[in-house]
């Protein structure tokens, strides 16, 4: 450490804070929450020396603990096999066939650092980097975490009791802080002469404690990651004068201040690092290969071998094992598919559904009714639009986070009168609703107001406990009914922007001929009762919002005469019987609802019932199918019932799933997946490349569904394998800031991620945490050159945060993006080197 003379510039200070933010992703407020990988930050590095430096930045392993590996590897979960090619893959001389000598015995490096998977003493997380009350007193340093995470609550929280006149969130609290009687006189003194500027406190407090370069970053560091959940928040901004500046600016006065002014940082040893140790790493191995630990000679020839992999490597080899196994029963079959020779008949219906992993089985279910065809697509149908409700609400964004909106469309009726009387009885009723939460959340307002209408509201609470259904449907019934409306899609936007979205759609889904009388574009969302995260049972990618907008705009759109005449000089001739009907499915109860019932034809009444009738039909067996892994389920009324009481019941703590277990993203016809059980855990998107001669539609694919996939995959993963950290924590425990977030009890940290009811049971995790494992039924060149364009990509997939298969046609061989490019990867190849067989004796052997 040196000695500091004057702090670094107020630019410099930000620009350190700035690269400590990157450590953690921005958190999205509850009522628009997206899916984000929490260590997005990270993504820049491979996928193994992320691992080490999450592991010191955050003190958690961004996998599943080595002991739980070597337990799914004595199960059978990870095979000998497996295990040995991910060795091989990960560490290229493990393959060698290169005979070596060890105290006497013949061996080859792969069965050397085989035994070491198996045995070696596993590797931990350090402990995070301190902070300097941490290290003198931890007191204090919890006292700077509860008065930041109080403000924070207070001011991110929209609590009603603190205003701050549009201040900055330093200025602010400079001036509520000096105010603030729980602290002393000299500590309300010192913020109220700290400056004006948050990056000049940081410099003081940088001066206080003798620190630059280095030291400086890891300072700011540890304060960013102090908080994870307020800093990531934070990072989110949309609020003006809200930074990571202020928020570290906050912490380091408080700091300064609390602890005496005369406290010295302690000492630290070189390296706290908590590291295997080497010597009983390399005695462990000596004993199960059977040689003697203590021959010198015998440890200087496996220290060399042993050196090849280090802890974090070598989870990356368990990992890759473990995915190996994974991928093997989701990747579609390399048996050609067999192609009817004669003419299809032409199919009842053809359903287009969200690549969400909850349409897969709701899909195959439907198929298997018969007479309808299903693709999968985008969500949102590659409409980026922002939509204005008749009811005369705020304006929403409904497309990904990745897009900004085209257009905004908007929801009208030619009732003018009844949507008029509807709109002011929605007003009356949501002015009624915002009235009694701001009763509740006022200082002092809820104790008369619990008084005056505690025994109404009571009687009320006790229906909806004893009978949720019923509440719902009593309910429902006093609502006025909504009028019939449209969507003026054909408005706004031009001929040529609908043509173009019209075509671009089509190719990408494959879907260029071959129509059926009704082509379904199914949106969907998630009906859920108190559910403080209801937002994310919606689209993961599009800010919590359902399909139902894009789902009309994208039916509006292609049922266009002007439109589809366009689109037969492009080579797509949509027949004039076709009709494309909108339509929304609940994922909690898997009903199926048409959304313009007013607007389908006498011509099509007929199929449509008949379709309706295969909706209901797949919605059984589906309910029947997933609610049985629901806690809880088995109740006497059957499936349906129990999906419509978890819907309405708010004291449901497991209301669906959600897209727990995803695994995949399969990109290609549906004829390489059809009739497969894929168990929810594949992202499914239609694709056929002879109708992409361009490759813009699989572009737009790997550009857009697969990074939004591989987000939800990664929170899901880091919410399952570092719930305390990443994760939300259990809901029992949840209280709710404001719309921003939970917290976990009275006070502390903002929760970050998916709360452990999304992802387990009691202790058991549901959730296979996994990188996702991408398949691709497309010319590799097309590829290549999409890698080549699109960073992002590059970056996923260089750096392995994801694995990428790539086949041309449906009997090649999956090509695999591996280090040093594309190889073959044949996940049913055994491994030529073995790895000693899985026993429980080989997992639970202690180093001796």
């Amino acid at each position: 450490m040196t000695t500091l003379t004057s702090p670094p510039s107020p630019a410099v200070i930000r620009g350190w804070i700035i690269a400590a933010g990157r450590r953690i992703s921005p958190h999205f407020p509850l009522e628009t929450f997206i899916a984000r990988n929490p260590v997005a930050g990270y993504e820049n590095l491979d996928w193994e020396e992320a691992i080490g430096r999450i592991a010191r930045d955050h003190g958690i392993l961004l996998s599943l603990p080595e002991q739980r590996f070597r337990d799914l590897h004595a199960q059978g979960r990870i095979s000998s096999d497996d295990l040995q090619a991910a060795l091989r893959f990960t560490v290229p001389e493990a393959g060698s066939p290169r005979v070596l000598r060890v105290g006497g015995l013949a061996t080859t490096v792969g069965e050397v650092l085989g035994h070491d998977l198996l045995i070696a003493p596993p590797m931990t997380a350090a402990s995070p980097q301190p902070t300097p009350a941490a290290r003198i007193s931890p007191r204090v340093h919890a006292r700077v975490d509860d008065l930041t995470a109080r403000w924070a609550a207070a001011a991110l929280g929209s609590a009603p009791w603190s205003r701050t006149n549009g201040e900055s969130m330093w200025t602010a609290w400079r001036r509520l802080a000096a105010l603030d009687p729980t602290l002393s006189r000299r500590v309300r003194s010192g913020i109220r002469s700290s400056p004006d500027d948050p990056a000049a406190a940081v410099g003081e407090a940088l001066t206080r404690w003798e620190l630059d370069g280095a030291a400086a970053e890891s300072f700011l560091c540890a304060h960013v990651l102090a908080l994870p959940g307020w800093a990531a928040l934070v990072r989110h901004g949309g609020t003006m004068g809200v930074d990571l500046t202020s928020l570290v600016a906050i912490r380091v006065t408080l700091e300064r201040l609390l602890l005496p002014a005369d406290a010295a940082l302690p000492a630290r040893a070189a390296s706290e690092e908590v590291r295997a140790d080497d010597t009983a790493r390399v005695g462990a191995v000596a004993l199960a290969l059977g040689v003697d630990a203590t021959d010198g000679e015998v440890r200087a020839a496996l220290r060399p071998v042993l050196s090849l992999i280090d802890p974090a490597a070598r989870l990356a080899v368990w990992q890759e094992a473990f995915e190996r196994g994974i991928a093997r029963e989701l990747a579609p079959s390399t048996a050609p598919v067999l192609r009817p020779s004669a003419p299809v008949e032409r199919p009842l219906a053809q359903a287009v559904f969200c690549i969400d992993t909850r349409s897969e089985s709701f899909r195959r279910h439907l198929e298997a009714a018969g007479g309808v065809e299903t693709l999968g697509f985008a969500g949102f149908f590659a409409a980026p639009i922002s939509f204005r409700p008749a009811d005369g609400s705020a304006e929403v964004a409904s497309c990904p986070v990745l897009l900004t909106p085209r257009v905004a469309i908007t929801e009208s009726s030619v009732q003018r009168d009844a949507i008029a009387r509807w709109r002011r009885q929605h007003a009356a009723s949501v002015e009624r609703d915002a009235t009694i939460d701001a009763l509740k959340e006022s200082a002092v307002a809820p104790y008369a107001f619990a008084e005056t209408a505690g025994w109404v509201l009571g009687a009320a609470s006790a229906a909806r406990t004893l009978a949720p259904e019923a509440w719902r449907a009593l309910v429902s019934r006093m609502r006025p009914a909504k009028p019939s409306t449209h969507v003026d899609a054909n408005v706004v936007f031009t001929l040529e922007e609908r043509v173009l979205y019209a075509e671009t759609a089509l190719r990408m889904m494959g879907l260029v001929d071959g129509f059926a009388p009704i082509v379904l574009l199914t949106g969907h969302g998630a009906s859920v009762t108190n559910n403080p995260f209801a937002s994310s049972l919606q689209c993961g990618a599009c800010g919590g919002h359902e399909g139902e907008p894009n789902a009309r705009a994208a039916a509006m759109i292609f049922n266009d005469p002007e439109t589809r005449a366009a689109l037969a000089g492009r080579g797509v001739s949509i027949p004039a019987d076709t009709l494309f009907v909108a339509a929304q499915m609940d994922t909690v109860t898997d009903e199926v609802t048409v959304l313009e019932p007013w607007a389908i034809p006498a011509t099509h009444e007929t199929i449509v019932l008949e379709l309706t009738r295969r909706l209901e039909a797949a919605r059984a067996a589906n309910t029947a199918d997933r609610s049985a892994g629901l806690p809880g389920a088995g109740g006497r009324h059957g499936a349906i019932r129990d999906t419509e009481r978890r819907s309405a019941d708010w004291a449901e703590a497991y209301p669906e799933w959600g897209l727990v277990g995803n695994a995949a993203f399969i990109v290609g016809p549906r004829s390489i997946t059809a009739g497969t059980d894929l168990g929810r855990r594949a992202f499914l998107h239609s694709y056929d490349a002879a109708a992409d001669p361009d490759g813009a539609g699989l572009e737009t694919i790997l550009t857009a569904p697969m990074i939004v996939a591989q987000w939800i995959n990664a929170q899901y993963s880091a919410s399952t394998v570092a719930p305390d950290r990443f994760g939300a924590g259990p809901k029992p425990l949840h209280n709710v800031v404001g719309a921003v977030g939970v917290l976990s009890g009275y006070g502390g940290d903002l929760r970050l991620g998916l709360p452990w009811q999304s992802v387990g049971v009691g202790r058991a995790a549901r959730h296979e945490p996994i990188r996702l494992q991408v398949f691709v039924e497309a010319p590799l060149a097309r590829v290549n050159a999409i890698i080549d364009a699109s960073e992002a990509v590059r970056t996923l997939v260089t750096n392995r945060w994801i694995t990428l298969r790539v086949r041309e046609h449906d009997s090649a061989r999956w090509m695999r993006w591996g280090r040093y490019g594309w190889q073959a990867d044949d996940l049913d190849a055994p491994a030529p080197f073995g790895i000693p067989a899985a026993t429980e004796e080989s997992t639970t052997k202690e180093t001796r």
